[in-house]
């Protein structure tokens, strides 16, 4: 079976993050895509458009001194959706380190475009612990 055209997607999204590539890691955006990060920590909440995106994730690079890494583990897509099954790690200035299992949810506009990313953690709350900065 041939692999659908998404995962691809994903996977190039994921290499680029990995070396530190933002704007490869967000080239599939659709202009108003939205990311959204439960919890309650500075970071939480929807944060839209490639700009806020951007910014997101730049402060999460700063928290963690660059450190944060995304191990892929599993791709699933289709035309609509696609799941990325990760293991995150992270280690804080401060000292602090995450190691941490997550799903990534994300929504296609039907043009190969991401419009949304849902992170949801194993566990919620020392995810949002970590990334507070506590």
């Amino acid at each position: 079976m041939a692999e659908h055209p998404n995962v691809s997607v994903v996977r190039d999204a994921y290499a680029a993050f990995s070396k530190g590539d933002l704007e490869g890691a967000l080239a599939a955006l659709a202009d108003d895509a939205v990311f959204h990060f439960g919890g309650e920590g500075p970071n939480s909440g929807d944060h839209k458009g490639r700009e806020a995106i951007t910014a997101a994730l730049v402060h999460n690079f700063e928290l963690t001194g660059g450190s944060q890494a995304l191990d892929v583990k599993d791709i699933f897509a289709d035309d609509r959706r696609a799941a990325v099954v990760v293991h995150e790690t992270a280690s804080r200035v401060d000292g602090a380190s995450l190691a941490m299992d997550e799903v990534h949810v994300l929504h296609f506009d039907g043009a190969g475009k991401i419009t949304d990313l849902w992170d949801l953690p194993t566990d919620a709350t020392v995810h949002d612990a970590f990334f507070d900065g506590k």
